[in-house]
Formats: C-alpha cells, structure tokens, sequence
C-alpha cells in the first residue's frame, strides 16, 4: 500500500468513528425523564363507567406530561382470563382493574407490583379508605392493590304499595321486626303482593344467595368464614336463618323467584346501589331506599361490591408511572368526581363525609344517600383462593332450608361441612 492509500485509509477509519461517537452521543443526551412513559390499564368498564373513566385518564395525561395511560376495555367475562393468558406468556398490562372477588387469584401469581413503598413516595393517606376494602389488597404483610370503586346492599320498597297497604311511605323498616310487621300488613291488606324479596336461588355460582344472607348473619354477629372455617353455625346464625326462612314459611316472601319487586308484587327488596340508576327509569311506580333493617341489640352491615386498581410488576419507569396513575384515581378529588359521573359508592371516608359530595347526592338523587351512609358498615367477602367453591358449597345448602326441605339447624350444619371441605380442597 502506497503512502497515499495508507493516508486516505486512515482518513477513513477516523471519520468512522467520529460519525459513530457524535451518533452515540446523540442517543446519551436523551434522558430517561424527557421520555414519555407509556402505560396500559386494562378494565371492564363500557357505557357511562367507561366514558367517565376515559375523561379521568385524559386529564390524568394533560396533567402528566411524561406519562401517557392507554385505557384498553375488555368484556367483563374475557378480563380475568386475558390477565391469566397474559401472565402465562409475560405479556401483562402496567395498571388493571378488577372485581375484588378476583384478588385472591391474583395475588397467588407472584407477578403484582407490592405498591407500599410507591404508596408513601405519592403520600396516599391510607386512613382514608375504609378498612375493609383494604383487606381485598393485602397478603403477607403488603398491600397490592388499592378500592377504586365499591357498592353495597340496602333495602329498596314501593312506596305506592306502602300507600295502599295503609303504611307511611316516608317511613321503612329499620328493624328485622318492623320488617316483618310491614310484610304482614301488607300480605293482609293487598293478596297476592309480597311483603318482602330476597335472593333464595343457587344459580350458576350460588354467590346470588350467599352475597344477601351474608349480612343478616353479620348484623346477628355471626361470620361466614373465620380463622379459615366456616363461622356460621352458631346461635347468631340460627337466627339469621331462621328469621328468613319464617318470613317465607309464613307467606311474607317468595321463594325460587327475582323479579316480584320490579313487576310490583313484592313491596320490599333487598339490592345493590346500582339499582337505583336502572329502576328509576324503568319501573312504573315510585320507589324509595333504605339502610338495610337490623335485628334488636344487632349491628349495622352490609355487603360490597367493587374493583380493586393494581400494577403488575414491570421496569422501573412503568411501576413508578404506574402508581402515579393508581394515586391519582384514588385521590379524594378524583374519586368524587368518579362517583358522581358512575354513582359508585365512596371507597374512602373523606368522600363520604365531603359536604359538597352530600349535598350533590341529596340533589341529583337522594336515594343513593342510605348507601352512602351505610358504606363504613360494609364487610368484606374473604380474600381467599377457595371463595368461590365455599360460596357455592354454601348456597347449595342453605336453599334446601329456603325450600323446607331440612330444618334451619340442619341446613347450617350440613352447610359448615361443606364450606370446610371446599376451603381444605
């Protein structure tokens, strides 16, 4: 090679590698906090839910420029079985939201992002949340998700059939006695209506029948699953049971049937927070709620439903933007906004005890105000794995009471035998 040819060669190899150091250097200068950090959140909710929780995650976006939360709606009945597929194959999303019944499975997966660390870096205020919502988020001492959403059971009654039975249509039971003197009065005074309806079918799933008996034996002082048993077969349990079965024995209430209290024929039921935005369209008599009536010397309680909002564990910049997301849909700003746009109940109780929230409710529909008031008496379902099977174990003892076919204390008995196998299996 001549002396030309070595000059230019080296010419070569030197502006090579300037173009290939000024081409990295160019890369160095973009920090990672420049980027736009992009997160999915996978949900279920569509119609008015979802087109609340879209406005709340685009003013999250305008508020957080280097985050950028990509909402992805999936069917109620596909979510959990994407999530199961997704963590299979690592493809999970960042941020999802499910029903709290759904949180024992997940949280057995090992894969969701322990958020206690990321909850005092963004100064959530636990204390905030009622307490029993919190129990669907913990295990082992963490906390893995956090209440986005909650409902709960009260009593719904007609209040032309309180006029036509000679009661006060301003004033519903409070009481399991008064419950049953108004059932009397009112199947004396108008044959063929009900006095009072409750969910006495085992169904699919049996979670119908077990989700409204579980508050009588709450409100008696009875539990459903405790220490990991069944904690229902006791004298406050008996009584639970038995105060139900009596109001069908004596005629009071149908059994096998849902949907006496929509065509009018049951003045009395017991339902969900929801109802109160599909009825006050669709039915043809005025209607009017209550907190659920409890036993003399008893407790107030209900029970919830709900979602829970989660992260699953990821990089480094998707958690860290990830719980930024989930304390901004927990915050007492957004979830009152939330609530009024969905008519979800308060998961926390500075939203509950907020005067402009209250005084929103009681002006745009004052019927959700009984569910607002009794929501720090709602109980939490148990968190377990073995929920489901118990549930249906339970149900389908317990209707063979409703139907007359064994005895109260029979059916509780053969009910605690099986909640305990489906919990050992």
């Amino acid at each position: 090679m001549n002396k030309v040819s070595k000059i230019a060669l080296s010419m070569f190899i030197i502006m090579t590698l300037i173009i290939g150091l000024s081409g990295c250097g160019k890369t160095s200068t973009v920090q990672p906090s420049d980027e736009k950090t992009v997160i999915e959140f996978w949900h279920y909710w569509d119609g008015n839910n979802g087109k609340a929780l879209n406005e709340l995650v685009e003013k999250f976006n305008s508020q957080n420029t280097d985050i950028e939360v990509k909402p992805v709606f999936i069917p109620g009945g596909e979510l959990i079985t994407k999530l199961q597929a997704a963590i299979g194959s690592n493809t999970v999303p960042d941020v999802a939201a499910v029903d709290i019944t759904e949180m024992a499975r997940l949280k057995s997966t090992g894969k969701l992002l322990p958020l206690d660390d990321y909850i005092k870096d963004n100064n959530i205020d636990m204390d905030q949340f009622y307490p029993a919502l919190l129990e669907y988020g913990k295990s082992d001492g963490k906390t893995y998700s956090l209440p986005v959403s909650t409902n709960n059971l009260a009593l719904f009654y007609n209040k032309d059939i309180f006029k036509n039975a000679g009661l006060d249509p301003d004033k519903p039971p409070t009481t399991w006695d008064e419950l049953e003197q108004y059932s009397s009065v009112i199947t004396s005074n108008l044959p063929g209506t009900y006095g009072f309806e409750f969910y006495t079918q085992v169904g699919d799933n049996g979670e119908g029948l077990t989700w409204q008996l579980q508050p009588f034996l709450w409100q008696a002082g009875a539990d459903f699953i405790k220490g990991g048993k069944a904690a229902f077969n006791n004298s406050a349990g008996e009584k639970a049971l038995g105060f139900l079965v009596n109001l069908i024995q004596k005629k009071y209430a149908p059994v096998g049937s849902w949907d006496d209290f929509s065509k009018g024929t049951a003045a009395m039921v017991v339902d969900g927070s929801w109802m109160v935005g599909i009825w006050k369209d669709s039915l043809n008599f005025d209607f009017g709620t209550a907190m659920l009536p409890i036993p003399q010397g008893g407790q107030h309680a209900t029970n919830m439903g709900g979602e829970q909002i989660l992260a699953f564990n990821n990089s480094e910049k998707e958690n860290d933007a990830a719980a930024r997301f989930i304390a901004y849909m927990v915050d007492k700003d957004a979830q009152i906004e939330w609530d009024k746009k969905t008519t979800f109940m308060p998961v926390r109780k500075d939203v509950a005890e907020d005067q402009g929230f209250i005084d929103w409710a009681k002006n745009t529909e004052p019927r959700l105000m009984p569910f607002i008031e009794q929501q720090q008496y709602a109980h939490a379902r148990p968190s377990i794995i073995e929920y489901p099977a118990a549930s249906l174990a339970f149900a389908k003892e317990i209707e063979k009471a409703y139907y007359g076919k064994v005895s109260v204390k029979e059916a509780l008995l053969n009910a605690e035998n099986a909640v305990n196998s489906a919990i050992k299996k």
